[in-house]
């Protein structure tokens, strides 16, 4: 026997509750890959600061660790400073001092006209509450 699409309530695809259910099931699931990668960095990052805190104390900075598939080095990561406006203030109030004086420092102005005109994205996602039921009256917990 084939089912046949039928149309929900309210005008809906018949597949409706089913998408819901999809996405409820890998809404879930992403939380949960989430927490476990989360922990699994913090438990990594340990790990590495004990490693990298024992190779440098030790004099061994060109170390390197051979390991089942692959090895290991102790590295010198460069990379740039996050673009906060903290960062920006400070950028641009060295940028008027190196100035000479020549120039006014416009740091107040210039952070002011970014915030204001600092443009906003709108997306729509699903936000979803869980929500947990009362317990029932006469629960010995709420006693």
């Amino acid at each position: 026997m084939a089912m046949t699409n039928k149309p929900a309530a309210g005008g809906l695809p018949a597949e409706f509750n089913t998408w819901v259910r999809h996405f409820v099931h890998y809404d879930t699931l992403t939380k949960s890959l989430q927490t476990q990668t989360s922990n699994a960095r913090q438990v990594r990052d340990q790990y590495e600061e004990k490693i990298t805190g024992t190779l440098k104390s030790n004099n061994m900075n060109n170390a390197t660790i051979q390991i089942a598939n692959g090895r290991l080095q102790l590295l010198e990561d460069k990379h740039p400073a996050p673009l906060t406006f903290q960062n920006l203030t400070g950028l641009l109030h060295d940028y008027f001092r190196a100035k000479g004086g020549v120039h006014p420092d416009e740091t107040e102005h210039i952070l002011r006209f970014i915030k204001s005109h600092r443009k906003n994205v709108f997306t729509s996602r699903l936000k979803r509450d869980l929500f947990v039921p009362p317990a029932p009256p006469g629960d010995s917990l709420n006693n």
